[in-house]
């Protein structure tokens, strides 16, 4: 018994070694679900919000990743310094969304982009499009960061079967981009 023990081991090792060196990837864009402090350290991690500085918790294991996201679209912010970006996702992560806005109602989505500020959105309604805004905060690093990792909504849109279908709302064209 304890040979056969020790040989499956054997057998396994070369298996395990490779994933065991391997570091994490790192990614553009994360979004969290909100979590608890009692999670905390294990499963959420804190994060201060807003003006007061207040502290929430975030899961630590993203819901979606860049690997999400069909393609971006960036709009001057409204105070007119930053950029924002809305992300359309994917048909399959577009679909846990609405799963995932249905089952955290009143919870917050917390969207972490690498040198810009954390940014929360309320779950208040089932979201039906797979769109996540962005509003403010972004700088043209990122918006050439973006281009470089997904294609721009109007190059999506082009390419799509039947020269694509128009969009609405904060994907919809506009002007040109920079």
């Amino acid at each position: 018994m304890k040979f056969w023990l020790a040989t499956i081991l054997a057998l396994a090792m070369p298996l395990a070694a490779p994933a065991a060196g391997k570091k994490s990837k790192s990614f553009l864009i994360t979004v969290h679900v909100e979590g608890t402090a009692e999670e905390a350290p294990k499963f959420s991690a804190p994060v201060k919000l807003g003006s007061e500085g207040r502290q929430y918790y975030f899961k630590r294991v993203p819901e979606f990743t860049d690997d999400d996201i069909a393609y971006f679209y960036p709009f001057i912010s409204k105070d007119g310094k930053s950029y924002g970006v809305g992300f359309k996702l994917k048909n399959h992560a577009s679909e846990t969304l609405k799963g995932l806005c249905l089952t955290n109602p009143g919870k917050l989505l917390g969207v972490r982009i690498p040198n810009a500020p954390y940014t929360a959105l309320l779950i208040d309604r089932p979201i039906d499009d797979g769109v996540i805004v962005v509003w403010d905060g972004l700088t043209k690093q990122h918006l050439k960061a973006f281009e470089n990792k997904f294609p721009h909504a109007d190059q999506a849109i082009a390419q799509a079967p039947g020269g694509g279908v128009p969009l609405n709302g904060p994907l919809a064209p506009g002007p040109a981009r920079e």
